[in-house]
């Protein structure tokens, strides 16, 4: 064990150009290895008053599993880190602007996953940090924000959590349970979350059902709800990968608070805001994504809706729309020039945000190996 936890940390330290994809330490160990490099230009203009909202970027993904074979079990470590290039200093200040700033404080080093596995016959039990077991996605990502997402993945599920993970697997059926922190870092305070997922499927359809349920996240006065219960579908012919997702959503403050005062990411949606004592806004949402990859080519052509339920505050009762195009071509083995569209309905906002334009997109290259 020793060994392999020397030659773990050796890996994070040498030039990434020495990285290969697998290492067979011994006779029943391997280490699995990619590391992925991103090189863009992001335009947001839904940030518009933000002044940072055009920019050059650079960031990195470093993904490894080191695992052994022990016979009638397998354990695993898995650690997925994020390397990701912060904003500069001078960015537009005023009381408004002030409450988005933690949006523009961008940690220079994130774990996205880190866990360790075991794995014994038809049952995987994790414990760390993983992927959500809520849902199902099927399309690629050019971004470690996730920005280039659907409505519901980037404002109501969480693209990872913290706790503890069972996974059940026989045939067609699938069993996932979770008691985790229901925050993707450690919690804020002493509630769990509850998430499951039931479904069925093999390699080219799929089905599931999906819930998560809490008290609701953070401390105090600042808790918030964070519960869901949706579906999710994907069905493949050929070339071509039908999937989506749909959720019923609950969220907003547990307690009258001023959401100005928030000094974590806040939605540009105006989901961080108060409606009834203990009472959550609801809201339903899904989309449909179709994929289609050929030969070096990668097309994903995504639309969504999002409908909040109307609490007369005109800045967060309107329906969203959201359409995504993504376009990704190989140049060479592992390098991808890629290019991101993202266009939304125009909504009612406030003075300081009235310059504000419904779209985004990315284009730049990335390279795995």
């Amino acid at each position: 064990m020793k060994k392999i936890i020397f030659l773990a940390i050796l890996l994070m330290i040498i030039p990434i150009s020495a990285f290969a994809a697998q290492y067979k330490i011994d006779d029943s160990t391997n280490l699995y290895l990619d590391v992925l490099v991103r090189g863009y230009y992001l335009n947001d203009q839904r940030i518009e008053w933000s002044g940072l909202e055009s920019t050059f970027g650079a960031e990195a993904d470093i993904n490894s599993i080191i695992e052994r074979d022990m016979g009638t079990w397998k354990i695993r470590a898995e650690g997925e880190f994020y390397l990701n290039q912060p904003y500069g200093r001078n960015i537009l200040s005023d009381e408004m602007r002030n409450s988005y700033k933690s949006n523009f404080q961008t940690e220079i080093f994130t774990i996205s996953k880190l866990n360790i596995q075991t794995e014994l016959n038809n049952f995987t039990i994790k414990l760390g940090k993983g992927e959500t077991p809520f849902g199902r996605t099927y399309f690629q990502t050019f971004s470690n924000s996730f920005l280039d997402s659907p409505f519901i993945r980037t404002e109501s599920i969480l693209w990872r959590e913290t706790g503890l993970f069972i996974n059940y697997t026989i045939g067609l059926f699938s069993l996932d349970a979770a008691v985790a922190n229901g925050e993707e870092d450690k919690d804020t305070n002493s509630s769990k979350a509850a998430i499951g997922r039931i479904g069925v499927g093999k390699k080219n359809y799929a089905f599931g059902v999906s819930a998560k349920y809490q008290d609701g996240i953070g401390s105090g006065v600042q808790k918030t709800f964070k519960n869901h219960y949706g579906i999710d579908f994907m069905a493949r012919y050929l070339n071509l990968t039908l999937s989506g997702e749909a959720i019923y959503d609950e969220y907003g403050f547990y307690r009258n608070y001023n959401e100005n005062e928030i000094s974590w990411n806040k939605s540009i949606y105006y989901r961080d805001i108060f409606y009834k004592d203990k009472t959550p806004i609801t809201g339903i949402g899904g989309y449909l994504n179709l994929g289609y990859k050929y030969a070096k080519l990668n097309i994903d052509l995504n639309y969504g809706l999002y409908y909040p339920k109307k609490i007369n505050n005109p800045y967060h009762d309107e329906l969203n729309h959201r359409s995504i195009i993504k376009i990704a071509y190989n140049l060479s083995s592992g390098l991808q020039v890629f290019g991101i569209g993202l266009v939304e309905n125009e909504r009612k906002a406030e003075s300081w945000r009235s310059d504000a334009k419904p779209f985004a997109f990315e284009v730049g290259l990335q390279y795995k190996f």
